[in-house]
């Protein structure tokens, strides 16, 4: 069994990919692990790109790639990585990723130091070195409503309920971004792999949540460095930062999380406080010209339930 595994999960982002896999490679030989591709049935030549790179290595580079039948999402790419595997600890690495010297070990180093850590992140930086949050707090009803309203006050008044722990804030975290996340392999066997019912996002929060609800720790190496250009690997995250419509299957996902973590009442409560908050928030409008936006569509999309199609 080889102490480590990295996986990363393509999908059309074959430049990305192989630039995050060169730079992974290192690490990963200096610590005698493997590193394996998923592409998820990506529309492009990703394929094609990616096995050319792979046949310009040496024969016994240790680099395994899969090509998944269907596109069934981040959890199910990236399952599917972890059962390809026998490994101690396995790294989740985003393509749209650059791992720094020495990231992995350092990781490494704190998961041997404490058995009962679970989940490992490392220091997440932008292009330019500048520190980016990673760490966060669970996604509640109550936090539906802070980010609806986009006021400070509420942001203040309801800070537990304020999702992301800006960097130099000593909360402790209750999940932590998956960029790139380190996770043993015995917490695996426990709670088993991220839940496939996620198309993509709010995985990471839920599978978090469940490690700790086991028992397992989280934590986040500061040794560690990884940059991360943020959504370059989803359009999602760019239509967020615009307020563009997202798509149904983020809004499935988020159904998928209330009504798992806080039941088909909390889901209903979360769609109410939204709503709550954006009344606060054109209530600031009036007075001062100054509206919080929201993405186009959100007051009808929050009821979506069912998952959409994979595709």
């Amino acid at each position: 069994m080889r102490p480590l595994c990295v996986i990363i999960l393509n999908y059309g982002t074959p430049a990305l990919t192989i630039a995050s896999a060169e730079s992974a490679l290192p690490e990963v030989e200096a610590l005698g692990g493997e590193l394996v591709i998923v592409d998820n049935a990506s529309p492009d030549d990703s394929w094609a790109q990616i096995n050319n790179w792979r046949k310009a290595l040496p024969a016994l580079a240790p680099v395994e790639l899969i090509l998944s039948p269907r596109n069934g999402g981040f959890a199910f790419g990236n399952n599917l990585g972890l059962k390809a595997r026998k490994a101690e600890f396995y790294v989740l690495l985003n393509s749209d990723t650059l791992v720094r010297p020495g990231a992995f070990a350092a990781m490494l180093a704190a998961m041997r130091a404490d058995p009962r850590l679970g989940v490992v992140g490392p220091k997440i930086t932008d292009e330019a070195g500048a520190e980016q949050t990673s760490r966060f707090r669970a996604i509640s009803p109550l936090g539906e409503f802070v980010e609806a309203s986009g006021l400070g006050v509420f942001y203040r008044l309801f800070r537990r309920a304020v999702v992301p722990i800006a960097p130099g804030e000593t909360d402790e975290a209750d999940w932590i971004g998956f960029p790139c996340v380190m996770l043993r392999s015995q917490m695996i066997d426990e709670i088993g792999g991220l839940d496939e019912g996620y198309f993509m996002y709010f995985e990471d929060c839920d599978y978090c949540r469940r490690a700790v609800k086991n028992g397992w720790r989280l934590a986040t190496v500061a040794d560690a460095e990884v940059a991360h250009f943020h959504g370059k690997s989803s359009s999602v995250e760019g239509n967020i930062k615009a307020k563009k419509r997202l798509p149904a299957y983020y809004y499935a996902s988020r159904a998928r999380y209330f009504t798992r973590w806080y039941g088909k009442g909390g889901f209903i409560a979360a769609n109410l406080l939204w709503y709550a908050g954006r009344i606060a928030s054109r209530l600031r409008f009036f007075a001062l010209k100054t509206p919080h936006r929201v993405p186009e569509g959100a007051a009808g999309d929050i009821w979506a339930r069912e998952k959409p199609k994979a595709g």
